[in-house]
């Protein structure tokens, strides 16, 4: 899990090989919180174009494109 989050922050996953523990647990907390960012997106966009639509189609692609656009 924290390997995931740190890609999803951005950091040189080589670099962080020779760092710290805490170093790690800091870009995990940075990638967590654009991961976390990026979902709460895909749920506002799916469910504001749910009501303008009423469409779960619709609106869960737009949903996905715009949360894919936050990472």
């Amino acid at each position: 899990m924290q390997s995931f989050f740190i890609t999803c922050s951005g950091a040189d996953t080589d670099i962080l090989d020779n760092c710290s523990a805490g170093e790690r647990t800091k870009y995990a907390g940075i990638g967590a919180t654009v991961f976390f960012t990026a979902l709460m997106a895909f749920f506002a966009a799916s469910y504001a174009l749910y009501t303008v639509f009423d469409s779960y189609l619709i609106a869960t692609a737009f949903g996905f494109v715009w949360g894919s656009i936050n990472i």
